[in-house]
Order: structure tokens, then C-alpha cells, then sequence
């Protein structure tokens, strides 16, 4: 029997990292630091969806689940991220991907990962202390809410086949992708700790205590003065929207329409520009809407209300979505 929570998707820092690099100045000293660090999240979700493709290569032989990227806040001043968790009625299991390439040191002492690539040697929160932070944390968390002591398997896994080891870990084991599913295999074969009713209660409470980080707005993040952003309706190819009709903007670039224009710029704003909007400043930075538009754009949003009419902001919560339908579709 196979239960997966829901598949790994891209998350809205991808659709933020993406309009940021199209509203950002292109002579912005900021723009380097933003390709790399955008370079490096689509790196990491494809070393992640390679190691989901592995875990479903085992032959699992009793419920399971498999949750990807569960952000949990499991106190008031701690908060994990763990890439992979998997969870049966016979083990607790954490994997931690590092889609890395080049010569890679495991350092103790402080820990730390080193990583030497064409030369240049780079440095990382080392994965030995990120998975026992979260196994830690899990077990405190289990304990808090189901009085459970469960052991907590943890292993680090490098997708990239392109890899040297030259000091390798030492107290936390470490995977290639083809090793997966055997270890997972092995791990089954232990007894049943928890009956199949405080599983799925784990499982709703997990689900029901997920806490993403929030990265928003990404200005704030990269010290961005919003001068620097450019405003009104844009393209994905970074033209600039005119419009044609009361609900058409054209693209004086590529000339295409521009799909969903006015909510996706809404959108860019909360993402890049600050978490909360008003009236007057929505008229300026959509620039080309009178204030009945405006009114019946914000009327569709998901967003609070603070303040009286004059005063009144708008406020985003990130962990919903602005319109209640799906606006931009990530590329794949």
C-alpha cells in the first residue's frame, strides 16, 4: 500500500525568484547574488525529485507515507525543515538531500561541508548537524503530542553522481540514490512500534502544523530599495504591459497578452515589494487602474483589512493563496 501525502511541487519562491529578476534594475549590484542563490534552489529541488523517484522504487510491504518538505515548528523558538520525511508503522526515517558535485569534506569539529568545484571551495551548513537537529526535534515533537518515543533513522543523500568524497561522514550515514530503496527495505523489517490509528493521527497532525518559512518579501531578504523594482503590469519576457481593454494588457515586447496581468502584478507586489498594500499605493504601482478597478481587484483576494477607510491596509498571509484561483503557472 502506498500513501503519498502529495507530491513535491515548486513552491512560490520559484515564481518570487522568477519576477524578481524581471522588476529587478538589470545595473542592480544585487542581481549576481540573486542568480546564484535562484540557481541553487532549482538545483536542490532537482536533487530532491530525483531521490522521490528513488524512495518509489521500494517495495514497501505495509502503510506508509511520504511527505516532502515538511517545515514544522516544533517549539516556540525552534523551527526544522526536513526534505524528505517517511514515516510507517515500523520506522521514522529522514533523508536530507545535498545535490552537490565536485570533492566534498565532512568536516567535525565544527561541522561544516566543504565543497571544492573547478577550483574554487565553497562552504555549507554541514548535513551531519542539520539531520540531527531534526531528528532531535521530530522526537520532541512526538513526545509533546502523542507521549511517543520512537527511534528516528536519519540519512544524508547525495544525488549527484558526479561526486568525490574525501572525507566522508562519520555519525550520520550517508546514501547514493540506487542505495535508497534497499536501506529503506531493511528498515521495514523491524516490528511494528505504533498501531496504524496513531499513524494517521501523526499524519493529520503534521499536516495540520506545517509552517513554511516565510522568505517575503524578497526586498526585505536582498536589502533591496524598491526604487530599484520596476512597477506596473509585466511581462515573463520583462517587456512591459499597455492596455488595450479594460481587461487586456499586450506586451510591448514580444506584443503577446499578457495572462492575468493585474493579479499576477498584485502578486509581485506582496513576493518582492512589502507584505501589505494600500488603496493609494496599489493605484500607483498598477499605474494605469482607476479606483473602481482597484476595488474590484482587491475585493477577489484573500487579504486582511487593518484600519479604517481612509488608513485601511491590506495585509497578505503567505500561507494561503492571494486569489482563489491558480494565477501563474511555474515552467516547467
Amino acid at each position: 500500500m502506498i500513501n503519498i501525502i502529495e507530491g513535491r511541487t515548486k513552491s512560490l519562491l520559484f515564481t518570487a525568484y522568477r519576477r524578481l529578476l524581471i522588476r529587478l534594475s538589470q545595473h542592480s549590484s544585487k542581481r549576481a547574488e540573486i542568480v546564484r542563490d535562484f540557481e541553487n534552489i532549482k538545483i536542490g529541488f532537482s536533487g530532491e525529485k530525483r531521490v522521490d523517484r528513488a524512495v518509489l522504487e521500494t517495495h514497501f510491504s505495509d502503510i506508509h507515507y511520504i511527505l516532502p518538505n515538511v517545515e514544522l515548528r516544533v517549539s516556540q523558538n525552534r523551527q526544522i525543515e526536513i526534505d524528505t520525511l517517511i514515516i510507517t508503522r515500523s520506522f521514522i526515517c529522514i533523508l536530507e538531500v545535498k545535490n552537490l558535485k565536485g570533492h566534498l569534506k565532512f568536516n567535525e569539529n565544527p561541522y561544516s561541508l566543504h565543497q571544492n568545484l573547478n577550483g574554487k571551495v565553497f562552504s555549507y551548513p554541514c548535513p551531519q548537524m542539520q539531520v540531527k537537529r531534526a531528528g532531535d526535534s521530530l522526537n520532541y515533537w512526538l513526545k509533546q503530542h502523542f507521549n511517543l518515543d520512537l527511534p528516528i533513522h536519519k540519512a544524508i543523500i547525495l544525488p549527484n553522481e558526479h561526486v568525490l568524497l574525501e572525507t566522508p561522514p562519520t555519525q550520520e550515514k550517508l546514501l547514493g540514490l540506487r542505495e535508497i530503496p534497499l536501506y529503506l527495505q531493511s528498515l521495514e523489517q523491524q516490528p511494528h512500534f505504533i498501531s496504524a490509528q496513531q499513524l494517521y493521527a501523526i499524519i493529520s497532525k503534521l499536516k495540520e502544523e506545517q509552517h513554511p518559512y516565510n522568505h517575503f518579501p524578497l526586498s526585505k531578504k536582498y536589502h533591496i530599495p524598491l526604487s530599484h523594482l520596476q512597477t506596473g503590469v509585466m511581462c515573463q519576457c520583462g517587456g512591459k504591459g499597455i492596455r488595450q481593454t479594460q481587461r487586456t494588457w499586450l506586451c510591448n515586447v514580444c506584443e503577446q497578452t499578457i495572462p492575468q496581468a493585474t493579479e499576477n502584478a498584485l502578486l509581485d507586489w506582496f513576493l518582492l515589494f512589502k507584505s501589505s498594500i494600500t488603496h493609494e499605493e496599489c493605484k500607483k504601482y498598477l499605474q494605469e487602474c482607476s479606483q473602481k478597478s482597484i476595488t474590484r481587484l482587491i475585493s477577489r483576494t484573500s487579504l486582511l483589512q487593518n484600519g479604517n477607510t481612509r488608513s485601511r491596509k491590506y495585509i497578505y498571509r503567505y500561507n494561503q493563496p492571494l486569489f482563489n484561483k491558480l494565477l501563474e503557472k511555474s515552467p516547467k
